[in-house]
């Protein structure tokens, strides 16, 4: 299972997951920061194996359609979070966030995402926020300038979507500032038998958000992949 994590993330973001299905998965967690969504697609799918179920929130999930879009006989199922199919609903706003970094205000970047990331009233809202900013900053303004230009340039991927044939989960927070649940509606029509799953009480990132929530859902999409259930944990530590 290769997981993509959103913008600024590393493996922190799907650790729960990780750890909690490890019986039925081998993860790899592939933090991808190229300029642009074609040339991070490529390095997906050179690291990737030949076949593979791919994970990705926000960032990571326009990166799992750019990757599904190009390669669809390599992924054999698909799980989306917290992204959007169209063209950067709101480009200004990015590219200012790319000025401001490129000023050396990284950090008063990362605290604005922070702010409105999860949903305040949620059970883990401290926790995920606190990770995020730690993530964040492990990452550094270099990583941020890649991944937020890549996104502005992205394809409109939603005439693609009615071709995607693996079965597909989505999973949205409810409460999502940045992509809206109706995002993740529209791919629910759009793709062919996916199943779609809208999580109270729950932001942007629902791994961190609402981690035990996503494990049933997860568990079950597995049960509709062939052979998921005979793939050895990894080994080690």
């Amino acid at each position: 299972m290769v997981f993509l994590p959103a913008m600024l993330c590393n493996d922190e973001l799907y650790h729960p997951q990780i750890e909690a299905l490890r019986d039925l998965v081998d993860p790899m967690t592939l933090m991808v920061a190229e300029a642009t969504m074609a040339e991070s697609a490529t390095s997906v799918l050179r690291q990737a194996p030949p076949h593979f179920l791919l994970v990705g929130t926000s960032y990571g999930g326009s990166l799992a359609l750019e990757v599904v879009t190009r390669a669809p006989s390599r992924v054999m199922g698909l799980w989306l979070m917290g992204c959007s199919p169209g063209p950067h609903s709101d480009p200004t706003a990015a590219r200012l966030r790319n000025d401001h970094v490129q000023r050396g205000e990284f950090d008063a970047v990362v605290e604005e995402l922070a702010t409105t990331i999860a949903y305040e009233g949620g059970p883990h809202a401290v926790s995920a926020t606190s990770g995020f900013r730690r993530m964040a900053r492990l990452a550094g303004p270099g990583v941020f300038l890649r991944q937020n230009t890549a996104l502005l340039g992205r394809l409109d991927r939603r005439a693609d979507l009615a071709r995607i044939g693996c079965p597909t989960l989505l999973v949205w927070g409810r409460d999502d500032r940045f992509a809206s649940v109706q995002h993740g509606a529209e791919m629910g029509a759009l793709i062919p038998g996916a199943r779609f799953d809208v999580l109270d009480g729950c932001g942007h990132l629902p791994t961190l958000e609402r981690p035990e929530a996503t494990i049933g859902p997860v568990r079950e999409w597995l049960r509709r992949i062939p052979n998921t259930d005979s793939v050895p944990p990894r080994a080690g530590p």
